[in-house]
């Protein structure tokens, strides 16, 4: 397909060498120029309060660590980022007011296959 020749990776990153690092050294990627930090989603300081950062897979562990820390409680014992494929109905904004990526989203959920070419897939090697 040449709709994606002219397809440059953002500083250098190219997704299948990244995934075949993380997946031969063991680790999360973890993106240095999109670090877990409130400074990355917020323009003007947090105003919703704490963000716990989380990983699909980890969710039962978080689950442990919060209720130990902060009491506070899992809003699903199985989560999950779509059910029965994609749509662009299935994104909503939210709190944070950075419609430009739910926006982007949206377009690209419109076309499953477009989806998959920028998204992680949820295989045997789940979001690692």
């Amino acid at each position: 397909c040449r709709m994606f020749s002219s397809v440059k990776a953002f500083e250098g990153q190219q997704y299948s060498t990244l995934k075949r690092q993380c997946l031969a050294s063991g680790l999360l990627f973890e993106d240095p120029h999109f670090p877990a930090l409130d400074d990355t989603l917020f323009y003007q300081g947090n105003r919703i309060g704490r963000v716990h950062w989380k990983r699909p897979q980890s969710a039962a562990y978080s689950r442990v660590l919060e209720q130990l820390e902060m009491g506070s409680v899992e809003l699903s014992e199985d989560p999950h980022l779509f059910v029965d494929g994609i749509s662009a109905h299935d994104l909503h904004q939210g709190q944070l007011g950075n419609c430009w990526f739910v926006a982007a989203c949206s377009s690209l959920a419109s076309r499953e296959s477009l989806w998959s070419k920028v998204s992680v897939s949820v295989g045997g090697e789940g979001c690692a």
